[in-house]
């Protein structure tokens, strides 16, 4: 396999919505998926060993390109920031009145100062045919989570939107997204 660089061997000529993948400019296909993280130190010592056999053999079966990218995205709090200020405005209690005010600041402190790992498994096929298969694959071997369905497996499926926030995010390392 060789190493990719971004910014020069990764040209994207547009997104297929048919496939839900990047169609880059030789005619390749990028298609994303988000990898599950797991508690691997609260978890059952047979779960990490079936999931790990699972990921080798999917090692074993994929013969094409693959890669995978961590990104370290902030914590968004801000949903929590306007519950606990709409409360505030609301409370008539001067007791509850430093604790909601304690609230909001725990809120904006971690939203500040945690970031979350996310992993994502970037996989490139030649045609749209090869896409399928892949999808096949990955669904018989690590158990492919659809958008909105509540189906358990290694990976799940990517919103275009976010895929779109992942590329900007590879292009641009400094920028702040959710």
């Amino acid at each position: 396999m060789k190493k990719v660089e971004w910014n020069k061997e990764f040209p994207i000529s547009g997104y297929d919505r048919e496939t839900s993948s990047f169609q880059l400019a030789d005619g390749d296909y990028l298609q994303m998926y988000q990898i599950i993280s797991k508690d691997l130190i609260n978890s059952d010592a047979d779960e990490i060993e079936m999931d790990c056999f699972q990921w080798a053999k999917f090692y074993k079966t994929y013969w094409r390109d693959m890669e995978i990218v961590s990104m370290m995205f902030p914590c968004n709090t801000s949903k929590q920031q306007e519950y606990w200020k709409e409360r505030l405005r609301q409370n008539q209690n001067p007791l509850f009145t430093d604790m909601l005010n304690r609230n909001i600041e725990e809120l904006i402190f971690r939203e500040k100062h945690t970031n979350r790992k996310e992993f994502y498994l970037f996989l490139f096929a030649e045609s749209k045919a090869e896409l399928a298969e892949m999808e096949h694959l990955i669904n018989s071997t690590l158990g492919l989570a659809k958008i909105r369905q509540a189906k358990m497996g290694l990976v799940k499926e990517i919103p275009e939107e976010k895929k779109l926030q992942i590329l900007f995010k590879l292009a641009n390392k400094n920028s702040k997204i959710f």
